[in-house]
């Protein structure tokens, strides 16, 4: 009996002390148990498909992150029962997957179409609101701050909603009858809040922040691994010369930031009043997908503008093709084409009479200025016309000097730059520019009879400066230029400099002065 009683006693010693946890709650996640003669209840599959949908939604949510994944495209479509000369007034809104902030699913397989009566309207917290009793759009609070309607924007936001659907009626044993719903309905909601319209292009703030790295491992790597001393880590003088302080470990920046995040906490369902659904939707954590404009229409109502700005606020969830073609820089902009590609790099050099015609003759409109007939660069989209000009481009011709032979450059003077547009390109872009040079320069450097071509080989470089050409989107052109090919350019990243060379033969000329010889000239 004693010796029973004896490991009771001291597991009773043991937990002294320390509360039974036997009931606490499973704040992880609850699943079942099966086992033979186990009784399936309602909440048993409740229980299982809780654990289920909240799993997948904290994997969404801590993997993906949040956002519109593809699609919800917006456009104007005219409004029911009311003309308008614009052909807005109602919103079609197309089919797309998005992920809220608790990792919910946004899924809309079809194109639908919505008027201002058809959307929440929220406060500036997130709280649904009335319409004001006079039928405006506009929040009294803001009537001041924005007197002209057609220039308030309304940011117009995607909510997980559920639908009830199925109503049927349930007996229960004691004869009372109730009501219930045989499915759920996972469904999308709208809203509207009132924002400021330069809340519209506000660029998102960078999540990834961190500071100055602290431990052991941020200190300067200056032990070296001996295998011949069993496996321990030696300190040399010499590998301390060559220590590498920046090495990763972990106390990089990558893993402050994550230890430092936090779940969502995200509430449930609340009812939303619809005149034919039974609708229950999270108004909190809306994803965002465009900023729109209201106007009065002429049926006395509230309608649509045509003014829509689809992708300033939309936040997007990158994909992992996405990200690879990021790394790619599918999204720069570069050199397509350029006008001297069969001379770029060439082991051919190219004939003089070629070589003095690229640079065009002199036209009296131009004002002793030539326009190149062969030096012009193409981009693979509109860049900013303001920012292409002549301090863009370099183009120098480098010959020997006669007494020692060194290689002196003499830099082309490049006075302007001719810009042109492709078809359907925005004003105030361009997709093409071509150096203009001094004609007075081709007359003495070229026409002269004691040009630096009568006797030697000429190399000829060209740069373009891509930082400091802006495209379309913003961005600087990816300019760096790939082995022997002239185009297209770039290295996946913004930026850096196109440089092409060539060589040019010596210009038949009269013999040189007594006193020169007449070597052939290097390559």
């Amino acid at each position: 009996m004693q010796k029973t009683d004896t490991p009771r006693k001291a597991s009773q010693a043991g937990s002294a002390g320390r509360e039974c946890c036997t009931d606490a709650p499973c704040d992880s996640g609850l699943r079942n148990q099966y086992f033979e003669g186990k009784r399936l209840t309602a909440d048993s599959f409740k229980v299982e498909q809780n654990y289920l949908l909240e799993r997948r939604r904290l994997l969404n949510r801590a993997i993906h992150g949040w956002g519109v994944v593809y699609g919800y495209a917006l456009k104007p479509v005219s409004a029911k029962n009311c003309y308008t000369e614009d052909g807005s007034g109602w919103l079609e809104i197309g089919p797309g997957l998005a992920l809220d902030e608790c990792g919910r699913e946004l899924l809309q397989t079809r194109p639908i179409q919505l008027g201002v009566e058809h959307v929440i309207l929220l406060d500036g917290n997130g709280a649904r609101i009335e319409r004001p009793p006079d039928g405006s759009f506009e929040p009294r609070a803001t009537q001041q701050q924005a007197p002209q309607r057609t220039e308030a924007c309304w940011l117009l936001s995607a909510h997980y909603a559920e639908q009830s659907e199925g109503p049927i009626r349930v007996n229960d044993p004691c004869s009372c009858e109730r009501h219930e719903w045989d499915r759920v309905c996972e469904t999308v909601r709208f809203s509207l809040r009132y924002v400021n319209c330069a809340e519209c292009c506000d660029s998102f703030d960078c999540e990834l922040k961190c500071g100055c790295c602290e431990g052991p491992c941020c200190e300067p790597h200056a032990e070296q691994y001996s295998k011949e001393g069993g496996g321990r880590y030696e300190s040399t003088n010499e590998h301390k010369t060559q220590a590498n302080p920046v090495h990763r470990g972990g106390c990089s920046c990558l893993c402050e930031h994550l230890t430092g995040l936090s779940d969502v906490e995200c509430g449930g369902l609340r009812p939303i009043d619809e005149p034919c659904a039974h609708i229950s939707a999270d108004l909190r954590h809306g994803v965002r997908l465009a900023c729109v404009r209201l106007r009065e229409g002429d049926c006395d109502n509230w309608l649509f503008d045509s003014w829509i700005e689809a992708c300033g606020p939309r936040r997007l969830v990158k994909r992992n093709d996405t990200l690879f073609d990021l790394i790619r820089g599918c999204d720069l902009t570069r050199i397509s084409a350029i006008g001297w590609a069969e001379w770029h790099r060439s082991k051919e050099r190219v004939k003089w009479d070629a070589f003095k015609a690229s640079f065009g003759d002199e036209t009296s409109p131009n004002g002793g200025r030539n326009v190149t007939s062969k030096y012009w660069v193409e981009f693979s989209r509109p860049v900013r016309e303001d920012t292409v000009r002549a301090d863009c481009f370099s183009m120098t011709v480098i010959v020997d000097e006669d007494e020692a032979g060194w290689d002196v450059p003499r830099r082309v003077p490049i006075l302007d730059v001719e810009k042109s547009a492709a078809n359907g390109t925005p004003k105030g872009f361009v997709t093409r520019a071509t150096l203009i040079v001094d004609a007075g320069w081709v007359d003495d450097a070229l026409e002269s009879r004691k040009t630096i071509f009568n006797h030697d080989v000429g190399t000829v470089e060209i740069e373009v400066r891509g930082d400091f050409i802006v495209d379309c989107n913003g961005q600087t052109i990816d300019a760096n230029a790939i082995g022997l090919s002239p185009a297209p350019t770039g290295n996946g990243t913004p930026g850096g400099t196109f440089f092409s060379s060539f060589h040019v033969q010596a210009r038949e000329s009269r013999p040189r002065p007594p006193g020169h010889d007449n070597a052939e000239p290097r390559s």
